[in-house]
């Protein structure tokens, strides 16, 4: 693209102090894979899109439907009568809008045996899945690569996200160390606001933008687990403090904890381990260790 039409194109991104024309350029040089465009994956396709990302893989084996559309942005009328693939469909849509970006649709499923062909040369992998299967594969090879990824949810009116840096934060398997059990809300049994998708795809996309453009190095990073129900306006956070010296005094972001779970004290081999603490009307709750081999 020409610098002049570049610059107009991107203008009102690049007088946001955050990004700037530096930053532009970061992003119009950023790979990102969206594993996964249903309601989730489609909405942070779309942002990113709009946004300059230059390479976006977006991987889906499953078609559109007219029961999509209520939440699916990306998608209209006439792919669900052609039943499209959605990964093909997302790529057409964004190249009516942005052509000037790089967007490779794969319809397939992400398993084992392909998730490292799938996920090559990508920089930041984005979760728009509906199950913790797929999830906990990417939690896994992430960590495996040193990739960062970003986890996020929705269903009924809530909508949740994490960002996940190996190495720095906790993964989804400190936080959720086994899958849901019984039976779990999804979409089929609790729907789903298109409200709800859209509030947990925002935080997202900024937390992807932050990455490319070099948010991290700044602390600019949300290092929470972060949920919001649009409906009741219920918000929690999941905080992962630092550990200090003789595991009595915890500071997470903006508050000190005194203390960790009823009368347990903590046992770690680690000096450099991470608390995963619970703000619930209850007070702070533990959670468990990121990044060492025991529990507190």
């Amino acid at each position: 693209m020409e610098r002049d039409r570049w610059e107009e194109r991107y203008s009102r991104q690049i007088l946001f102090r955050g990004i700037g024309a530096e930053g532009q350029r970061r992003l119009a040089a950023g790979r990102v894979a969206i594993v996964g465009c249903g309601a989730t994956g489609s909405a942070l396709a779309q942002l990113l899109a709009r946004a300059g990302v230059g390479k976006l893989r977006i991987i889906d084996r499953d078609y559109v439907e007219a029961s999509n559309l209520q939440r699916q942005s990306l998608f209209d009328e006439a792919d669900a009568a052609e039943s499209l693939p959605k990964a093909i469909a997302a790529a057409r849509k964004i190249a009516a809008f942005n052509s000037e970006i790089v967007v490779e649709a794969r319809v397939e499923d992400v398993v084992p045996r392909n998730v490292e062909g799938l996920l090559e040369d990508i920089e930041v992998i984005l979760d728009g899945t509906d199950n913790f299967e797929t999830r906990y594969l990417l939690n896994d090879f992430a960590v495996k690569s040193s990739l960062p990824w970003i986890y996020a949810a929705a269903v009924g009116s809530y909508g949740v996200t994490l960002n996940v840096l190996p190495g720095k934060t906790a993964c989804l398997a400190c936080i959720f160390p086994d899958s849901p059990k019984g039976m779990v809300e999804t979409c089929e049994t609790s729907g789903i606001l298109n409200t709800a998708v859209n509030a947990v795809a925002a935080v997202a996309a900024t937390e992807a933008m932050k990455l490319l453009v070099g948010g991290e190095a700044r602390g600019q990073l949300r290092e929470t687990l972060w949920s919001l129900d649009v409906w009741t306006n219920e918000h929690v956070e999941i905080v992962a403090g630092k550990r200090r010296a003789g595991c009595r005094v915890w500071r997470g972001r903006g508050v000190r904890i005194s203390r960790c779970a009823e009368g347990i004290r903590c046992r770690s081999t680690s000096g450099r381990g991470r608390l995963i603490l619970a703000r619930c009307s209850g007070g702070w709750s533990r959670w468990g260790w990121c990044g060492t081999t025991s529990l507190c």
